[in-house]
Formats: C-alpha cells, sequence, structure tokens
C-alpha cells in the first residue's frame, strides 16, 4: 500500500491570503506640548479677564475711598456673570481640548483662567 502525500492545512486553499489590517495610524506628535500654544492659552483667557477683574477692582476702590457706588451689590452681580461668562469660555473649551489632544491651547486656557481667578482674589485683598 502506498501512502498519499499529506494534505496542505486548510488555510491555504482559502483563496489569496488576507494582509492583517494595518494597524491605526498615531498623531505624528502625541503628548508633545508646544509652549507658545500655552502662551497664547494664557494671553486669550488674560485677556478675558481684564474686563471682568478690573471692573470689580475699579469699582471696589472707588466703594471704599469715594463711597460710589451706593451698593456694590450691581457691580458685583455683573462681576459674577462676566466670571460665569470666563468659565463657559476657558475651562469648558480648555478641557474638551486637552481630552482631544491639543494640550497646549486647552492648558494655556485652564492655566490662564485660574491666573486670572487667583490675580482677582490678591487683587481685592490687595486693596483692602
Amino acid at each position: 500500500m502506498t501512502a498519499s502525500p499529506p494534505s496542505p492545512p486548510d488555510h491555504e486553499w482559502a483563496g489569496p491570503k488576507q494582509r492583517p489590517p494595518a494597524p491605526a495610524e498615531l498623531p505624528a506628535r502625541l503628548g508633545l506640548v508646544r509652549p507658545g500654544h500655552i502662551a497664547a492659552g494664557i494671553g486669550i483667557a488674560l485677556a478675558g479677564h481684564l474686563p471682568a477683574s478690573g471692573l470689580w477692582l475699579s469699582s471696589y476702590y472707588t466703594f471704599v475711598h469715594d463711597a460710589s457706588p451706593d451698593s456694590l451689590f450691581m457691580v458685583d452681580c455683573l462681576v459674577v456673570l462676566l466670571q460665569l461668562a470666563m468659565f463657559a469660555s476657558c475651562a469648558v473649551p480648555g478641557s474638551v481640548l486637552v481630552l482631544r489632544g491639543d494640550r497646549g491651547l486647552g492648558l494655556g486656557l485652564l492655566f490662564g483662567w485660574v491666573t486670572g481667578i487667583i490675580a482677582l482674589v490678591v487683587g481685592t485683598a490687595l486693596i483692602q
């Protein structure tokens, strides 16, 4: 009795060989944070803080020294609204940018927003 030649594995008869899917391409500079983008984000956030902080500091100064305006309530409400607008326009987009991979501008917006809040508190403490 003659032995038959061994049969090839089943996958060789399945047709042309399929290539495995190519791995997803990673961004060229994943994790690279550009200092210029951070500085631009900080500048944008601080430029937005100037009207809110300047309004509060100037009205507080004139209230303490000149008793004008009669009530700081309206100024306080306006400053709170401006700070909420700053939160909505800096902290939220900054967080989204960081999560999407644009860390430079996102971190700059977050740092600038926090720096503006700290400057407002320190400026208020220095006036007193």
